[in-house]
Order: C-alpha cells, then structure tokens, then sequence
C-alpha cells in the first residue's frame, strides 16, 4: 500500500484495523447492481442490507466500523480511533493544524449536522442504523473556520 491516504482512494476496516483491498470494496460496503430491482431492465444495487456497520469519510478514505444508533457518539469516535483512524493525519510538516492525537479531537457530522454531544446516542441525531454517509473531521479544523462554511470545498 502507498503511504498515506490519497483523496477519494481506500478503505480502512476499523474492526479489523486494515485496509480494505479496493478490489473487495464494491462488496463490503453493497455496492454491486443487481437485478434484485431492475431499473427498465438495468440493474441497480439494492438497499443495504448491512445495519451493523457505519461509514465514515475522512481525509479522502471510507472507514467502516461496527456502530448503531443507540450508541453514544463518544462510543463511536472511540470505535474509529481503536480502528486506525489517526492514520488520516498529514505529516506534520504538511498540516495546518495539530492533526488527530486523541478521540476526543474528532467531530462527526450528519446531514449537515455537528453531532458535538459524545454523551448524546447517534440515534438523537437521526443517524439512520447502516449510515453509510457520514463525515470524520478533526475538529480543530472546523474550529479554524477554513474552509469557510460557504466555500465549494464543502459541495
């Protein structure tokens, strides 16, 4: 494997704490068309069926890990730190702010959302069981207010 992560490459299994081969991803997160429900005669890929995982964006790489609703979100920033997830980090050379040292630096988002409250459960944030499209972020950069919350960097 390459060094690092590159922006809109790999996946890192959290439960397993390794990559994901990208030659196996399309199956782990249920992203191969079927014609379970066909589309005109197309096939389409069909609901997941997976509810004991989510799925996390951060630094261009998917992380998979075990979470549900009822967890707190402190459980799952704890989940996907034991999972490698400070293997995002830049070199330190390369980073404009601290880079992830603990869980506790994570900030999750849903829907737009902050889920700022590590006592809440994903649940009160209506993260739905299976979430595939959350985003991880060291909070100390969105404490820096760049990107600004208008910018395409966030389209």
């Amino acid at each position: 494997m390459a060094e690092g992560v590159s922006l809109g490459k790999g996946a890192w299994d959290c439960d397993a704490n390794k990559e994901i081969p990208a030659d196996k991803e399309a199956e782990v997160f249920e992203e191969i068309a079927t014609m379970e429900l066909p589309f005109e005669g197309i096939p389409t890929v069909p609901p997941r069926k997976d509810r004991d995982h989510m799925v996390f964006f951060c630094g261009g790489c998917r992380y998979r890990v075990t979470a549900a609703p009822d967890w707190s979100v402190g459980r799952v920033k704890q989940a996907l730190w034991a999972g490698g997830i400070a293997r995002s980090n830049k070199p330190p050379e390369r980073r404009a702010t601290p880079g992830l040292q603990r869980w506790e630096d994570l900030a999750l988002i849903y829907a737009g959302q902050l889920l700022d409250d590590n006592d809440k459960p994903m649940a009160e944030y209506h993260v739905p069981p299976g979430c595939q499209c959350l985003i991880a972020i060291e909070g100390a950069k969105l404490d820096s207010g760049k990107p600004d919350p208008d910018s395409a960097y966030w389209n």
